[in-house]
């Protein structure tokens, strides 16, 4: 009999072991089944932070590309229009050499007829005249007189202003001069010598 309480004794005491062992392993299995869905949603987590950072940067690229491209775009824009106006300053100055060999040269002469008064030319054309005395403007006549000669405002002219320096009032030659310098604000390619007649 003693030994059958013995036996039944330790069959009682493995039971409660088996059932605390199946306990603590159904614990642990629990725990890590918890544990991998939180290391699988931290692994989506930094995977769509990275997919994000990815597409921000694709984005940032795209658009420092984009900026590239309309820089050089308007800086080759800006070049052949540079080249597009030295080509068409140069057929216009090319035109005016043409016609100052050809005698088509814009003359300023100022005579003293009747008083002081600057005679404007083309060739054998006379285009206007201003007298010098009183408040006779005289850039605003020689440009309307190269306005009304067909020349335009971008035209390279070339021009010569005739004087005789022993009768010429200086006060007359400078007014003419300072117009001259006032033309090529209008005029900006309008380039002028002067001839003392006397030298």
């Amino acid at each position: 009999m003693n030994g059958f309480h013995k036996n039944k004794g330790i069959v009682i005491e493995l039971t409660a072991l088996l059932d605390v062992i199946l306990i603590m392993l159904f614990w642990v299995i629990m725990d890590m089944q918890d544990n991998s869905e939180k290391v699988r949603e931290d692994a989506d987590s930094r995977i769509a932070s990275a997919e994000s950072l990815l597409e921000e940067e694709r984005k940032n690229a795209e658009s420092r590309i984009e900026q590239i491209n309309a820089d050089a775009q308007s800086r080759i824009d800006e070049a052949m229009e540079k080249a597009e106006d030295l080509d068409s300053r140069a057929a216009g100055n090319q035109q005016a050499l043409d016609g100052y060999k050809q005698g088509l040269l814009v003359t300023l002469n100022l005579k003293y007829d009747n008083g002081g008064r600057l005679f404007i030319s083309k060739a054998e054309d006379e285009l206007g005249s201003v007298r010098l005395a009183g408040n006779g403007d005289i850039s605003g006549e020689i440009i309307s007189a190269l306005d009304g000669s067909g020349l335009r405002e971008g035209d390279a002219v070339l021009c010569a202003f005739v004087y005789d320096g022993s009768s010429a009032l200086y006060r007359d030659v400078q007014n003419v001069i300072s117009a001259v310098e006032r033309v090529t604000d209008t005029y900006e390619n309008f380039y002028c010598t002067y001839i003392n007649t006397t030298r």
